[in-house]
């Protein structure tokens, strides 16, 4: 049987691994030109050169102004001057009478918060949904309480954090 495959011969292997890429066949001939570098040289000084003259920049140091009064308007949809806003200080909230309750959850569908209600229920902590107002739309939260003090508001809130809930407290208070 005979065998097709082309054979290398081993000393013409060798050879082609050890040649120079940038040799001439015409030893005396050189690769490049210096007439060639010299062109190249001469051209990027003249890119340089003319590259200082339009890139020239004139550099002056940066004085800022003197500031001026800036003018701000707080604007804010005409539903909330209806509503009251609670700002806790300290002072009014030990001289006021305070009622807390407890906001379990808030959902954007009462049947959701209805169903949080029966599960409440059953474990007999007397929730009740009552309607949130927002800017855009209306949130049914589902709530607990009113308690007296903060003692069992916090009592409360360990109940329904043991649950997996992560409840909301909500101070309302009269002056």
């Amino acid at each position: 049987m005979k065998d097709f495959a082309q054979r290398v011969n081993k000393k013409k292997r060798k050879n082609k691994s050890n040649k120079a890429i940038f040799k001439s066949k015409n030893k005396q001939n050189p690769v490049f030109e210096t007439r060639i570098i010299a062109m190249l040289f001469t051209a990027s000084l003249a890119v340089i050169s003319i590259s200082f003259y339009l890139f020239d920049t004139n550099l002056e140091i940066f004085q800022p102004s003197p500031p001026s009064e800036n003018n701000v308007s707080i604007t804010f949809p005409e539903k909330l001057k209806d509503q009251t806003v609670l700002v806790e200080i300290e002072e009014v909230i030990n001289k006021s009478d305070c009622t807390y309750m407890l906001q379990v959850e808030a959902y954007g569908k009462e049947n959701f918060a209805s169903e949080m209600l029966y599960k409440l229920t059953s474990m007999n902590l007397n929730p009740y949904i009552e309607k949130i107002d927002s800017i855009d739309r209306v949130l049914f939260g589902v709530m607990l309480g009113p308690y007296k003090n903060k003692s069992e508001v916090n009592n409360a809130r360990e109940v329904v954090i043991r649950i997996g809930l992560s409840p909301i407290i909500k101070t309302r208070c009269e002056i």
